[in-house]
């Protein structure tokens, strides 16, 4: 009898502790289920995120005119004008830029320069632009019957009148047969 008489104090041990067992559990899952139903709340909001701010100097930009016409074109040195085939209107941003070749005045000459030319020696009279002031064998340009101006090997200006680029070495027409070489310049329109 002893032993049946401890048998439903037995059960209701195990009774008692699956019920705290089942609790804990329902419990624990009760606490995930509401981490995960917090964690979907609070993730469906969007909250922007501020970038950081680092405080500089304003430095002011100014546009780059974005060329509508840009053609490389190669200038001879023992021809007089030469026709660029390049348009240009009054008030377009004109800008030339040395490429590559050489070129002298003189055949037989081991004095060959770049567009930038020689040193400025005496003026002749029959050069389209005074040699003082662009050296000997300069590149020079004009648009249609215009002021010849210097080229170098960097121009960048605004043209005034509208016509065709021409481009040539600054020497005297009568003196053009003993030239040799050319130069390679990169010529960019733009508004």
């Amino acid at each position: 009898m002893d032993q049946n008489s401890h048998q439903p104090d037995r059960l209701k041990t195990n009774t008692s502790s699956l019920r705290t067992w089942l609790l804990i559990a329902i419990a624990f899952l009760l606490l995930i289920g509401t981490a995960i139903a917090v964690w979907l709340y609070l993730s469906s909001f969007q909250v922007p995120v501020q970038p950081l701010l680092i405080a500089t100097q304003s430095i002011p930009t100014f546009p780059i005119p974005t060329p509508i016409i840009s053609t490389t074109f190669e200038v001879f040195a023992a021809k007089g004008w030469q026709d660029t085939g390049v348009q240009v209107n009054s008030g377009d941003r004109l800008e030339m830029i040395y490429v590559k070749g050489l070129w002298t005045g003189k055949s037989g000459s081991n004095n060959y320069t770049g567009p930038e030319g020689g040193k400025p020696s005496r003026d002749n009279p029959c050069n389209p632009l005074p040699q003082s002031e662009t050296g000997y064998n300069a590149l020079i340009g004009k648009i249609w019957y215009g002021k010849p101006f210097m080229v170098g090997d960097h121009f960048i200006g605004t043209s005034l009148i509208s016509g065709t680029l021409y481009l040539r070495m600054n020497d005297c027409d009568e003196w053009l047969e003993d030239n040799r070489g050319s130069v390679h310049v990169t010529i960019q329109i733009s508004h």
